[in-house]
């Protein structure tokens, strides 16, 4: 097998593949089949062929689609034409995208066939257009941004990620990789691509298939030997809860040498739980990855980690709530650790107002400098000023991208608090409401399992609601109501020393999220104040 990092742009990863790997099954979908590396390679040239006249070098081509054998053809399609592509949502989102970067063409699954079926094929374009992708972020905190990733971005992040991978499991040579993920979310993405980069085999479920029945992706991890495998904290806690302990005893995790776990807050006791429920179906507690990362940063920041399980650090609790991390062993709060970053990243912790870099062990923002970092936003000349060519007062003149995350470094590792954009302050106290929905969610029986989001009240920002989805019908019995918000108040007081003014509870579904699952908070306040008046019901 040649070098994998060898390729100088991601669409050699498949000529590459075709050639080394032809008959080796690329990806597979279940109720759909699978396609050889040679096969993917041939629907590729014949998107590629159906382009031509469409596009020119450097155009933008929306792909609309959802758990498809045809989204990899159509990526590496446009690729080979000398496209960029831009992965949304199948649905309205292909339109505003195309509108948005002005594609003369949205691809979606019939598109491929009718090429494959007309016989079109195309050589690869001899030198690949600068830009790989545009790929929008998941808008938690905002309208979502196109950011522009490079080839060269994209080979430098799957070489980080490899170096990431091996520093957990170096034994994985065979990738079988599986996922749940949309394939336009960059995270689902970048799931495809390290197996591309890898030579090895994705198996994709689709992601509504998951939420319906969580086992499904441990079930096909168990049929196939997977080994690699990626998924947000929610989705072990999910698993949990939904798939019952005889049926995780009969289970076959042993081959799972390492699972990534980020795109939100890694919880201690989501990962202990995990383990617990089905260490009797082989999964082994070093297997968890914890790690960060953003669109903005094509995908992985931090995770590498040499030996044993993830580190959780216990720190000083009101130390936190000022910004600073005191270790407090035993009795302090939790807190996993995103580990370094890799080899050619520089991620250092500033402070947001004054741009001045923060010592080891003070809270700050997130910012990274380095080759997989992208290239700012499309036709947003502002933003990405602001976001991709900040410098740290003092320090030197090289470009960092702000990420808009809050931590902190603790003996060279990584720990990751939240967003700053939802950061609360009260009573001198600094809160992110992910953690005061950890302890709701953990606390209440009733709100088990259920979303909920923190935001602040009034135009000063001085009090805080809850707003709760319940699966009881609506309204719900005065004394359980009251009985719900005692202990929800309980719960928080204890945890966090502050109090929750306001309690909103709303039917299932009703808090907005991202494509990728993110509780949309800004959203969520409009939606608290719409309720309070008595627009919705």
């Amino acid at each position: 097998m040649q070098n994998p990092g060898s390729p100088a742009d991601v669409m050699q990863l498949l000529r590459r593949n075709a050639i080394g790997f032809a008959d080796q099954p690329a990806v597979r979908i279940a109720d759909q089949g699978m396609l050889t590396w040679a096969e993917l390679d041939a629907r590729a040239r014949a998107v590629a062929g159906s382009l031509s006249g469409q596009v020119t070098v450097g155009d933008r081509v929306v792909l609309s689609f959802g758990t498809s054998l045809d989204f990899l053809p159509a990526l590496f399609g446009s690729w080979y034409a000398g496209a960029v592509a831009v992965p949304v949502p199948p649905g309205k989102a292909a339109q505003a995208a195309a509108r948005h970067t002005g594609a003369p063409v949205i691809l979606v699954a019939e598109d491929v066939e009718r090429a494959v079926a007309a016989g079109l094929t195309a050589e690869p374009v001899a030198v690949a257009y600068e830009t790989a992708l545009v790929q929008y972020t998941s808008g938690s905190t905002g309208a979502p941004k196109g950011v522009l990733v490079s080839h060269h971005n994209y080979m430098q992040n799957l070489r980080m990620v490899d170096e990431f991978t091996r520093s957990v499991a170096p034994g994985i040579e065979d990738l079988r990789a599986v996922s749940w993920l949309p394939v336009y979310h960059d995270m689902g993405l970048a799931v495809l691509m390290f197996t591309a980069f890898r030579g090895g085999t994705a198996t994709v479920i689709p992601p509504q298939a998951f939420v319906g029945d969580p086992g499904v992706w441990l079930r096909t991890i168990s049929e196939i030997g997977g080994n690699f495998s990626v998924a947000p904290n929610f989705a072990f806690d999910l698993c949990v809860r939904r798939v019952p302990a005889e049926e995780a005893a009969r289970l076959d995790l042993g081959s799972l040498a390492i699972v990534l776990n980020g795109a939100e807050p890694v919880r201690e006791d989501t990962l202990l739980r995990f383990a617990d429920h089905f260490g009797p179906a082989g999964f082994k507690p070093h297997a968890f990855a914890p790690c960060y990362g953003l669109a903005e940063g094509t995908v992985l920041v931090s995770g590498l980690r040499y030996g044993g399980t993830p580190r959780t650090v216990r720190f000083h609790r009101e130390s936190l709530r000022s910004g600073t991390a005191v270790e407090q062993p035993g009795a302090g709060r939790p807190l996993v650790s995103c580990g370094r970053r890799p080899e050619g990243l520089a991620v250092r912790i500033v402070d947001p107002v004054t741009s001045a870099e923060m010592p080891a062990g003070e809270m700050g923002e997130i910012w990274v400098h380095g080759p997989s970092v992208g290239r700012g936003y499309w036709q947003d000349e502002g933003s990405t000023a602001a976001s991709f060519q900040a410098r740290i007062d003092g320090f030197d003149e090289q470009p960092y991208l702000r990420t808009g995350d809050r931590g902190f470094l603790f003996e060279d590792e990584l720990f990751v608090t939240g967003r700053l954009a939802d950061l609360i302050q009260l009573d001198g106290w600094l809160f992110h409401p992910e953690d005061v929905e950890h302890t709701v969610e953990r606390s209440v029986d009733l709100l088990h399992g259920r979303r909920c989001a923190v935001v602040p009240l009034g135009d000063k920002g001085d009090r805080l609601a809850l707003v709760a989805e319940v699966r009881m019908p609506l309204p719900l019995d005065p004394g359980l109501r009251v009985q719900i918000e005692a202990m929800v108040r309980a719960a928080v007081g204890n945890e966090h020393g502050i109090e929750i003014s306001e309690i909103e509870l709303l039917p299932t579904g009703s808090i907005p999220v991202t494509t990728s699952g993110k509780v949309q908070r800004a959203k969520t306040r409009a939606l608290l104040a719409a309720n309070q008046r008595g627009d919705i019901r």
